[in-house]
């Protein structure tokens, strides 16, 4: 069951990519219609298909965002931490939850209506083509992530996931750190669509090069330079997403 959190302040928006370019003005009348809401493990804060009331941002803990079909498989399309935002493109287009997204353990939100977020943005022209900068980006990032499951090797993928899923400032010149979110070989698999024990050997040849060590409910990236050299095997990274993972964009 959600609880409120306290007070959304300017500051607690401002922190993530999608306003870090907004005015004041703009950000405390947004601010003001916000709430600060706590969530519980397992529980779900949107549902695929459901219609846009709000976009999130990621305060505290971790959202798993996936959808689950029929069958019993899942598709994971990311784990957000702080200050990531969940329900971004829904919220710009009143178009439906594109995944599903839970509490992974006790989880913090800014919870904040779509409706208010579009109309801030229909109001300035020049604070929407920022946003549309910033989707662009996002998307650049997508082109890259489809890329990649179709050209690379198993091991370059499996490399590129924890790069990916465990994205944070200074990543790409970071000493010894642990992930963000805990990172299984389940939530690396779905989010390759391979197979469990695949992901496993794959993991297995990271440790051996030392790019990461395995630790309790997760990875740790030991050596970002050789971990980067498995997922630049076949291809080097392109700028756009060095960008991306050097400022780490919580988008």
């Amino acid at each position: 069951m959600a609880k409120a959190g306290g007070e959304v302040r300017s500051q607690d928006l401002r922190v993530a990519a999608p306003f870090a370019f907004w005015s004041d003005a703009a950000l405390s009348r947004l601010a003001a219609l916000s709430s600060m809401v706590w969530h519980n493990p397992g529980e779900v804060i949107a549902r695929s298909q459901e219609p846009p009331q709000y976009l999130w941002i990621v305060a505290e803990g971790c959202l798993e965002v996936a959808i689950t079909v029929s069958n019993g498989d899942r598709f994971l399309a990311d784990l957000l931490t702080a200050p990531q935002v969940m329900g971004l493109t829904p919220a710009l287009d009143d178009r439906a939850q594109l995944f599903t997204a839970t509490a992974r353990g006790r989880t913090r939100l800014v919870r904040i209506p779509a409706a208010a977020f579009r109309a801030e943005l229909e109001a300035d022209a020049a604070l929407l083509v920022k946003m549309l900068r910033l989707v662009c980006l996002r998307a650049r990032m997508e082109h890259d992530r489809t890329y990649m499951n179709v050209i690379n090797d198993n091991n370059a993928r499996v490399a590129k996931a924890i790069t990916y899923l465990g994205r944070r400032p200074s990543l790409l010149e970071g000493a010894e750190t642990p992930l963000p979110a805990p990172i299984t070989y389940d939530d690396i698999a779905d989010f390759l669509g391979l197979s469990y024990s695949a992901v496993v050997r794959s993991v297995q040849e990271l440790i051996a090069a030392g790019a990461v060590k395995k630790q309790y409910r997760g990875f740790i990236i030991a050596d970002p330079a050789a971990l980067l050299r498995v997922v630049e095997s076949l291809n080097p990274l392109h700028a756009t997403a060095r960008d991306y993972l050097a400022q780490a964009p919580r988008g």
